[in-house]
């Protein structure tokens, strides 16, 4: 049964139209926030990964197997030095050699002598995780002053993909930017094409003694509600495909994504209906709203 406050909307064809185009752009949107989502999740631990320490190793053999004997402590001096004056680096320290028979027992076992093996020094690098060193010209100048140093590798991959994945998070942003603007553009199309469908009506009304509140606001309810159901519907097709993907994801072995969400970002997939409908509101309440100042 129709509501009697729905009387402005009975001959409405677009009540149709519309709460289908909410769908489909609002079961894109919760697709792309999940992916985005996940990046962020990745981007945030993989941040944490790089940022906390980094290890730097002197080679005490070189590429023939003899041994460098003092070679290594001018090259470890070298290398603390250069770190220590890095932006970024908080501390670098050499691992002891009862740190490194702790850091190699689970390999080699307790027993093992570390000095008969051809073991390399290792530098302990703290990093400061709120501005952390530019890794690649790091690894530069150890390479042109301290040949026989080499540091993470992983670290310099990661770092360059925490540089993709910050982009990748923008493009995404900037995609929901534009589904955002698509179903204000949608509204207000809408709600136009409503106002000329019902000019008449809206004329006698308002002649009766409706307020303009009275009519933007039965519009505003009106949409609202056709929005909140389509993207209901949205929210609810793209979830369990979200799911699948996750799950995919959490069955590659090799995956560097992290495919956990937390019960604050379920919330807001769960939540995106509710920001289309206010969404849907205040656009049609001022687009109605300047409609009738304009020409009532």
């Amino acid at each position: 049964m129709r509501k009697k406050n729905d009387f402005l909307f009975t001959k409405d064809k677009t009540r149709f139209y519309f709460p289908w185009m909410c769908w489909l752009l609002v079961f894109i949107g919760t697709f792309i926030c999940g992916g985005g989502m996940l990046v962020y999740n990745s981007l945030s631990s993989w941040q944490k990964g790089v940022s906390e320490s980094l290890t730097v190793q002197i080679n005490t053999y070189d590429e023939e197997g003899r041994d460098r004997g003092d070679l290594v402590g001018m090259d470890i001096e070298k290398a603390l030095s250069i770190l220590r004056t890095t932006p970024g680096v908080i501390g670098a320290s050499v691992l002891t050699e009862e740190q490194m028979n702790e850091l190699m027992a689970p390999w080699i076992g307790a027993d093992v002598a570390i000095n008969s093996l051809p073991i390399p020094k290792l530098i302990d690098v703290a990093v400061d995780p709120e501005n952390p060193p530019f890794l690649e010209q790091l690894k530069m100048d150890l390479s042109v002053h301290v040949p026989a140093a080499t540091m993470d590798s992983h670290r310099i991959w990661l770092a360059k993909l925490i540089k993709l994945s910050n982009h990748i998070l923008q493009f995404i942003i900037f995609i929901l930017g534009l589904l955002a603007l698509t179903i204000s553009f949608t509204v207000i199309y809408t709600t136009r094409s409503t106002l000329k469908i019902h000019e008449s009506i809206i004329k006698l009304v308002h002649m009766m003694g409706a307020k303009d509140f009275f009519i933007t606001n039965r519009y505003a309810f009106y949409n609202s509600k056709h929005a909140f159901v389509g993207s209901a519907l949205g929210t609810i097709c793209a979830l369990p495909l979200l799911w699948v993907v996750i799950l995919f994801f959490q069955r590659t072995s090799d995956t560097v994504l992290q495919t956990q969400f937390s019960l604050i970002q379920w919330g807001i997939l769960a939540g995106i209906p509710i920001i289309v409908a206010l969404l849907s509101f205040i656009t049609t309440f001022k687009t109605v709203l300047s409609y009738l100042r304009r020409f009532l």
